[in-house]
Formats: C-alpha cells, structure tokens, sequence
C-alpha cells in the first residue's frame, strides 16, 4: 500500500508537470499545482490575511492604489486573473502578493515613496511574482523535498504530511535572486506600456535602500536583528549591473510617455497615518498615548518607544536596558501585591504600594536566577498592565536605570482633555520649504517619536545627508 501511494504521488506529479507552461516565459514549469487550485489557495491566503491584518480605512487611497495596480495588471502575462490590492494599516514597510493576484501594501511603504511611478514600481513588481507563478514554483518545490513523507505520513494520519503546512513555509520563506530580478523585469515592462519610466525602479530601490540602511544602524543599536521588505528592497542594491540591463531593455519598450509628478503623489497621501494607528496607541516624543486604554505613560529622555502588537517597550539608546509593558484581564478579586506574588517565583524586596492616576499599583525589585529587574503592578478598569524592567546583560548593575523604569511606571495614569488628543495617529502633511529652514529646525518642531530627523529624512529621500531646497515640496508628520 506506501508503494502505491508513491506511484500515484509520482504519475500525478508527473502529469501535473507534464502540462505546466510558464506564462511568462511559454515554457514548461516545474510546478504541482494547476491554476484552479493557485486561485483557491490564494483565496484562503487572503481571507487569512484580511481577518488578522486591518485593512487602511481610506477609500480614496485604496481606490488609488487599485486603479494603478490594474493598469499595471492589464498589460501583463496574466491579464485573464482578477487582481484585488489592497492597502495594510500598518506602518511597517512592506508589501507582498499572493497566488492568484491577491496583492498586499502597507501604508508605511507608501509613506516612504515619493512619486506615482515609484508606486508602480512596487505594485508592478509584485504583479511579476503572480504572473510568473514565483509562489506556486517555490510551493511545488517543497512539495517535491516532501512528497515521500507526504505519502507515509497519509498512510499514517500525520500531519507531518499536511500540504497546506509546506506551502505556508513556502510563501514565508520568501525569493531568490533570481525571482527577484524577473519580477523586477516584468514589472519595469508592465510601468513602461503604461507610460511610466522605468527607472522609477531603480528610485524605488533607491529609497528603500536609504530605510534598510537606517534600519541596520537601529537594529545594531537595539541589539536585533530588522526584517526587511522582501522584494527589490533587499534583493540587489541599485547599481547592479544586471538590473541596469533590465531597466534599459524595459525602457526599450516605451509606447506613450504620461506626467507624472511627486505633487499629485503627496497630494493623495495628504492627511495618510504616519506610524502608530490609533487601536494600536500613539507615540509622541517621549509620551505613549491610547486611547481605548485611556493611559499615557512618559519616557526619558533619549529612551526609545517601541510598539508591538503584543507589548510595548521602553529601552535606552544603546539598548543596555528596557522596560517591557503588557496588559492583560484582571480575573481574580486580590490586590496587586497579591497578583505579583502569585505571579513571581523570586524574592521581591524593596516594594512599595502606589496609587498612580487614582489606581492601586504595587513595585518592587525581583530578584531572579538570571538577575534583578524592576517590576510592577497596575489595575485599571479591570485591566492589569504588568511592568518589567531588566537589563541586556548579566550582572549589569540595574541601579544604574531603576530610577528611570520607576519614572516610566509612576508616569502612569488616565488621559485628561488635552492628552486624549494627542492619542490621535500622526499624520503626513505636504509642506512648501522656506528659506531657513533645515531638516533639523523642522524636526526639532516634530512630533515623530525618537530620530525625527532621520526619518524626515527618510520620508523625503535625503537620508542621511541630503539637504533642503527652497521652494521644493517635501513630506512632514503632524
């Protein structure tokens, strides 16, 4: 019966492979998947995506974006699929596709983009992925290094053998070289028959180079390792050789040459999300400010914000030290000196109870195999927001930052009047550069949270030097 099942896995893999032609490139594909079963699954990716991502509120972004993407779409290998885009209320730069033309960009990508072009660029990429079935070869792949197991672990029950499992592994894994730099051919030849240059991809490249680069030195600052968008962000820098050919070669095709400038860009970004959206709470400076929570908490100075879906976390420059916060239900009648009893195993000293905007609060320093941190207490409306401060490394003296992650814990308390506006998200707003100005007196005047005008500059394609012209029309945040 396994050898059976080995036969019928390897006759239908090589039926599925006997009638496979790239549509691309007119030639036969290694891939185990028909089309009908890649627009299934780019279904089910897709309502996977939508149920646990938000969706950027703005009908006349996601409006924009769809009408570009189509004209992109239209000119392609595979103008027979229907392509959905769709814009990501995330300030993370990325974007992504699906099988089946099921197309992702999240706000904090366009927010780095300066022009109608270098959005085509990223969209137009990510339609060469669909068209030349990158996912579906990167699936049948897998498939393929696991189809033997496939078929004991059927015979078996085991999910080890589950096909969905691999294809999930497939699409996180990501592209090779190779993939990127086709996808990156076809979406230049994509923009040029719609009128576009196509070296909006190498100012694509261009700017997302500058944020890698910056996000490097965060990274090596923080300690962690930054992920990266997928595509041309991270495939091959700008002036590769091979990328060069390909944009000329596309701009060999051009049939019609459009206008296209940065001021109807900017003007459809006007008034878009700039970082934290406002379910997720706002950074301001040095202040955390959420609204649905109804706290604000104060940082030091030089100390960095981070906001994840999960915690939120306070951390020096250098990342020597943090403070990590977290909420989560209140299900028990006790006090917070009993909850943090409870909750600890160590030997709790130097504690104190608190009363912190009208709310019991209990902090003290626990000693743990690993070391000492600071930690903390809050009940809140039937909430307990947990603090915990540590430092990087052991035996690091945490006296050094206790008085700060006890500043950081007693800046705690309700938002009055004037905060509960500051709990709205940022926002990008065009602005016409003046004579005197500079990215430094323009940040100094920023709300953006930590390096304002490194990112200033960032959002402007002036990282890390370039300066400002009078006259020119550039991106803030407010």
């Amino acid at each position: 019966m396994q050898y059976l099942r080995l036969l019928i896995s390897f006759s239908l893999l090589s039926f599925v492979i006997s009638c496979s032609v790239n549509p691309v490139t007119g030639e036969r594909d290694f891939v185990l998947m028909s089309e009908d079963a890649e627009l299934e699954m780019g279904r089910n990716y897709n309502s996977q995506i939508l149920q646990s991502q938000s969706v950027y509120d703005d009908t006349k972004i996601q409006n924009y974006v769809q009408s570009i993407g189509e004209s992109l779409a239209k000119t392609s290998h595979r103008s027979n699929l229907i392509y959905r885009f769709t814009v990501l209320d995330s300030p993370e730069v990325n974007a992504f596709a699906l099988p089946g033309g099921y197309i992702f960009i999240n706000r904090g990508l366009m927010a780095y983009l300066s022009t109608e072009e270098e959005l085509a660029a990223v969209l137009g990429h990510e339609i060469g992925h669909v068209t030349a079935r990158h996912s579906v070869r990167q699936i049948s792949q897998a498939q393929l290094l696991n189809i033997v197991s496939y078929a004991v672990a059927s015979k078996a029950g085991s999910a080890a053998g589950d096909l969905t499992n691999i294809a999930s592994g497939a699409l996180i894994a990501g592209y090779g070289r190779d993939m990127e730099l086709q996808a990156d051919s076809l979406g230049a030849e994509y923009m040029v028959k719609q009128g576009y240059s196509a070296s909006g991809m190498i100012n694509t490249i261009a700017a997302l180079k500058e944020h890698e680069m910056y996000s490097k030195e965060v990274s090596k600052r923080r300690g962690i390792v930054q992920q990266t968008y997928h595509g041309i962000f991270a495939s091959h820098p700008s002036n590769d050789n091979r990328l060069k050919e390909i944009i000329k070669d596309a701009d060999n095709l051009k049939q019609n040459t459009n206008s296209f400038n940065s001021q109807d860009y900017l003007e459809i970004l006007e008034g878009m999300t700039y970082g934290d959206s406002e379910v997720a709470g706002v950074r301001r400076k040095d202040g955390f400010y959420h609204k649905d929570l109804d706290i604000r908490l104060i940082s030091p100075k030089n100390w960095e914000i981070i906001n994840t879906p999960s915690s939120l976390f306070f951390i020096t420059k250098d990342g020597e030290a943090s403070l990590q916060v977290s909420v989560s239900d209140q299900v028990r009648r006790e006090t917070p000196k009993e909850y943090l009893e409870r909750l600890v195993s160590g030997e709790l000293y130097q504690s104190k109870t608190l009363l912190l905007g009208g709310h019991q609060a209990f902090s003290a320093l626990l000693e743990e195999s690993s070391g000492r941190a600071r930690v903390a207490i809050v009940f809140k409306d039937k909430s307990i927001f947990t603090f915990y401060g540590t430092t990087e490394q052991n035996g690091l003296d945490i006296n050094r930052f206790d008085s700060q992650f006890l500043a950081i814990i007693e800046s705690f308390r309700g938002l009055n009047f004037s905060e509960s506006k500051l709990a709205k998200p940022l926002r990008l707003k065009s602005y016409r550069v003046k004579k005197g100005d500079s990215y430094r007196l323009l940040a100094e005047k920023s709300p953006i949270p930590f390096d304002p005008e490194q990112r200033l500059r960032l959002l402007n394609g002036d990282y890390p030097t370039g300066n400002l012209k009078v006259g020119a029309l550039i991106k803030i945040v407010e």
